[in-house]
């Protein structure tokens, strides 16, 4: 089962169970021809980070499922509500992703990078393996590994050098999937502090807004529609983890010996 609630997802079944008609796609799960190649090519990297990060008693998820989840982040972090309702747009978006991308690595900014949408400071915070208490400036500290990160953030002299050595790893599609990967084990691990039973939608609105609980969901429309729209993604990203293994030269995966 991919989630506790009232609609459960079951993967070897290819359908999702419920008493009510099942409701179309919130969007059109647009994917451009190029990142779903990359996705391909990612596939094995996804699958390597959902084992290391899941935790299984705390998620409720298998790692089949929580790779699921990874490629559902990606895909809808890669079409927006802006590219869906202004269409021409959608030819840009790879200019506007590396004008970010180049702007961080420059140490200038703290934009969020592609291919995880993921900001410089966010990344500090998991390489650090701080995850933010709810309605307080406090954090838990707990333990995180990137696999791959070649990054000593004590070794740079400012923060921005720091940054500028971040958004370089988080613009690496590999480590992206990893980092990605890893703020959702710190989701986990927020919504155990909050006693929040673990969902995709917890997940997903941790990602997206830094929140896991239902209440503060349905408080937050940025993060309702991310989830919203993430939901359109479900039959692409399960089809892609469900594809046969490609087999991947370890240095690819971000694996170190």
């Amino acid at each position: 089962m991919f989630e506790r609630g009232p609609y459960t997802y079951r993967v070897k079944e290819q359908w999702r169970a419920s008493d009510q008609p099942v409701p179309a796609p919130a969007i059109n799960p647009y994917v451009r021809p190029e990142f779903a190649h990359e996705m391909r090519n990612l596939q094995p990297a996804i699958l390597a980070a959902a084992a290391r990060h899941n935790h299984p008693q705390i998620s409720g998820m298998s790692d089949h499922d929580f790779a699921v989840l990874i490629a559902l982040l990606m895909y809808n972090e890669h079409f927006g509500w802006f590219e869906e309702r202004v269409t021409p747009v959608q030819l840009f978006t790879p200019l506007y992703e590396d004008l970010q991308r180049e702007t961080n690595q420059a140490g200038i900014s703290n934009l969020s990078v592609w291919p995880a949408n993921i900001r410089p400071s966010v990344a500090i915070e998991i390489l650090r393996g701080q995850v933010p208490l709810p309605r307080s400036t406090g954090v838990m500290t707990v333990p995180m590994t990137i696999a791959g990160s070649t990054l000593n953030i004590k070794s740079y002299p400012s923060t921005q050098e720091l940054y500028a050595a971040v958004s370089h790893e988080i613009a690496d599609p590999a480590l992206a999937v990893e980092y990605l990967a890893a703020n959702l084990e710190r989701g986990l691990y927020r919504a155990q502090a909050e006693h929040v039973v673990v969902t995709w939608r917890a997940l997903a609105a941790w990602h997206n807004q830094g929140i896991v609980s239902p209440s503060d969901l349905r408080k937050n429309p940025t993060a309702a529609d991310y989830v919203r729209r993430a939901s359109a993604y479900f039959a692409t990203a399960r089809a892609l983890i469900d594809l046969p293994e490609r087999h991947v030269p370890a240095w690819k995966l971000a694996i170190g010996d």
